[in-house]
This record gives structure tokens, C-alpha cells and sequence, in this order.
């Protein structure tokens, strides 16, 4: 039984049993007041001043999703395809029937350095991707924002300077960039009451007015480890989805289970198993592997 097996058996056994059959019923209504009515592709102003200019041929040569050029990073790319898919059905398809703020995802692991970062960006440069959805990138990592880091934007103010009142419209830190579809709020400055800053109301109501702002948007959160941040448990109870990034060999089954028990039996919870060697179970050529505990017995 591989890992993600195991964690998902876990899960399933705190959560009463669920008809696995998806229920044959129309798409729900979403009220888009102060909203728009349809998803408008909005053209880049390479001139706009808070533009954060992302290298593409760098993130090519780092070996992650491209959808600019069909033959580069092929096998990852059509592996955050496989992924995002469970995702969008759990956010605006059926699934989002049983699943408020669908929209809004986690991303971690279990403690630090198993790839959650390198995964996040991924995962929101593959939902960048989709003709009629917009994607938000939140470094909500506040201990080690690594997101810019990876991405080599400069550092501008974000989540930090909004929580704090250094910045009053959170639409002045959330930054568009040359990517299309692909915003980003940064981390933003530190500050030595960030674990209390993000488990504060102002943050609970900006993760309401972020799943509720753009009907078409999905947004990725890069959060820190679980396991010994109780500020990433905080967040997580207003989200829908999250995953957890597992390294195989040096992830223990114990953190595993720990770390997802910690989480809401409300969330869809998927795992990511980053640099997994060829086998005949779980493969997709690159070495990211996928599954998913929705609760119950599949």
C-alpha cells in the first residue's frame, strides 16, 4: 500500500461514509452582483507599473509548466493537467455542490523543504492556462515567503502591509504579471506579529471576499508546513481544497497522518508525491505522482 494510500485510508475513516457516485444535478447558480457576468479576457499592459515581470524562459529551464511552447516540459505540464482537473470539478463543476470555497486551495507538506513552493507555482501557471478561469497566487508563507524568491520578482508590499493597515485596498497589493490569467499577492513585509496577522478577522474576511470576488477565479494558497504552524490550521478552515506535498523516502507516514488529521474533515485533501521514481503504481514520467481523500471508501 503505497503512502498516499495510507493517508487517504486514514482520512476516510474520520469522515461517515459519502455515495461515491457524483449526484446527477444541474451546475449551481452563482449571484454575480457586482460581479461580471462572463469571463472577459483582459489584454496586457506590459506599461503598467505594478506589472511583475516573470522570466519564461528561466521557468523553462527549471523544468516547469509551459503552455507557451507544446514541446517543452511536456510530461510536467500534462501532470498539473491530470491535477487541476480534480480541482476545477471540486471548485465549479458537481463537485462544488459539496464543497464551499472550492475555489480557495491549499498547497503545503508535512514540514519544510518537500517542494510545496515549486508545486504551488505549478499548479497556478497550469490554471493560468484555462480559456475562461483567472488564477491568484498567494505567498501566504509569511515565516519564508518563497514564492517570489522562485519566481526572481522584486519584493513589493502584499498580504503582510493589508493585514497590518499599511495598505487599505488589497487590490493595491494583488499584482498582475506577463503571465495571462496569473496575479500574484506577495508575502510582503515581515512583521513580528505575522503568525497573529493571519489568524486575525481582517484575514478571515479577506479569505471570504477572495472566494466570493470573481466568480471565474481560482485561488492557489502556498502556505507554510503544517506540522508545528498552527497559523496554516488557522488558515485552512476557510478553505476548500488543499494539498499536501509528500517527498517519498524521506516523508513519514506518521507526519502524514498527522498532518492531515489536523485539517478540516470538510476539505478535499489531495497528495502530491514530488520526485517519485519510475514504478508500476505511480507514474507520470517526471516524477509527480497524485491522489486524492475525499473522505470516504473509494
Amino acid at each position: 500500500m503505497s503512502i498516499i494510500e495510507k493517508a487517504m485510508g486514514k482520512r476516510a475513516k474520520s469522515k461517515p461514509a459519502v455515495q461515491a457516485s457524483e449526484p446527477k444535478v444541474s451546475a449551481p447558480q452563482v449571484e454575480l452582483v457586482d460581479k461580471p457576468a462572463q469571463y472577459v479576457s483582459v489584454p496586457i499592459d506590459l506599461n503598467d507599473p505594478k506589472l511583475l515581470r516573470i522570466d519564461e524562459q528561466r521557468l523553462k529551464d527549471l523544468g516547469m509548466v509551459n503552455h507557451s511552447n507544446e514541446r517543452a516540459n511536456l510530461e510536467i505540464t500534462n501532470e498539473y493537467r491530470s491535477i487541476k482537473q480534480k480541482l476545477l470539478y471540486n471548485a465549479f463543476g458537481l463537485g462544488a455542490q459539496a464543497q464551499p470555497n472550492g475555489n480557495l486551495v491549499m498547497v503545503s507538506s508535512t514540514v519544510p523543504s518537500e517542494g510545496k513552493t515549486f508545486t504551488s507555482v505549478n499548479l497556478a501557471l497550469s490554471l493560468a492556462s484555462e480559456k475562461d478561469k483567472t488564477v491568484l497566487l498567494v505567498d501566504a508563507d509569511i515565516l519564508k515567503p518563497d514564492v517570489s524568491n522562485l519566481l526572481e520578482i522584486e519584493p513589493r508590499p502584499g498580504l503582510i502591509d493589508y493585514l497590518t493597515g499599511e495598505v487599505d485596498d488589497i487590490g493595491e497589493v494583488i499584482y498582475p504579471t506577463n503571465i495571462p490569467n496569473l496575479r500574484i499577492l506577495p508575502a510582503g513585509a515581515w512583521h513580528h506579529e505575522s503568525n497573529e496577522l493571519l489568524a486575525s478577522e481582517k484575514m478571515e474576511q479577506l479569505i471570504a471576499e477572495l472566494s466570493s470576488r470573481y466568480a471565474n477565479r481560482m485561488v492557489v494558497f502556498d502556505c507554510p508546513p503544517v506540522l508545528g504552524v498552527v497559523e496554516t490550521v488557522t488558515i485552512s478552515k476557510h478553505l476548500g481544497q488543499a494539498m499536501l506535498v509528500i517527498e517519498p523516502g524521506r516523508t513519514k507516514m506518521s507526519n502524514v497522518e498527522a498532518a492531515a488529521s489536523q485539517l478540516s474533515s470538510d476539505m478535499t485533501v489531495g497528495f502530491i508525491m514530488n520526485k517519485v521514481v519510475r514504478s508500476s503504481h505511480v507514474s507520470y514520467g517526471y516524477g509527480y505522482g497524485y491522489g486524492y481523500g475525499y473522505g470516504h471508501e473509494r
